[in-house]
């Protein structure tokens, strides 16, 4: 009879697996994240069926962690510009605490490794949709796919939080004038 699965072992897989891909890419073998999580690789293939169901649910997992981040100063009552400013605050300092789940997450984005399904499941998680609309609609990307519109979010992001990174004393500067670029890009 097999063994029971355990979601602290699940969790613990899924965080291994954001390890080895912010250390390794896409590409990190299956035997990396079974190693990283200190089980054999039969193990990982009890939880999940295939390496692409455990990269889906690892970007679920880590995207649920980032926006609960963004509920706790998401205020509908707000004007968009400062909700997008609340989201985009937040967006980064979650980053910046979590880098190595940053590097994952962003890496996964931009594959075709990310289901229908998984994409649908995140965007579901976003607290303003209006905002998506507004942002789908802008000269920028209008009549592009959305996953242009994250790359680009992405992009802009990741610049900001790199600097942020290597100048902390500057972090409130480089978060204002990423700000400035995603609201010209998207909002103006």
């Amino acid at each position: 009879m097999a063994r029971p699965k355990s979601e602290e072992k699940r969790l613990h897989l899924l965080e291994a697996a954001a390890q080895a891909v912010a250390e390794r890419g896409v590409g990190a073998p299956t035997a990396l994240v079974a190693t990283m999580a200190g089980v054999a690789e039969g193990t990982l293939f009890r939880y999940f069926p295939t390496k692409e169901a455990l990269l889906n649910e690892m970007y679920l997992y880590i995207s649920e962690q980032g926006w609960s981040s963004v509920d706790t100063s998401f205020d509908p009552s707000l004007s968009l510009i400062e909700r997008a400013r609340r989201i985009w605050d937040a967006h980064i300092d979650w980053a910046l605490a979590h880098p190595v789940w940053n590097r994952a997450v962003t890496q996964l984005s931009v594959t075709d490794i990310l289901t229908a399904e998984t994409r649908a499941a995140e965007m579901a998680m976003f607290p303003d949709v209006h905002m998506l609309e507004l942002v789908q609609a802008s000269d920028v990307t209008a009549g592009h796919p959305s996953r242009y519109a994250d790359a680009l979010f992405i992009a802009v992001a990741n610049t900001t939080i790199d600097f942020a990174m290597r100048e902390p004393g500057r972090i409130t500067e480089y978060k204002d004038s990423g700000f400035l670029a995603i609201r010209r890009m998207f909002f103006d």
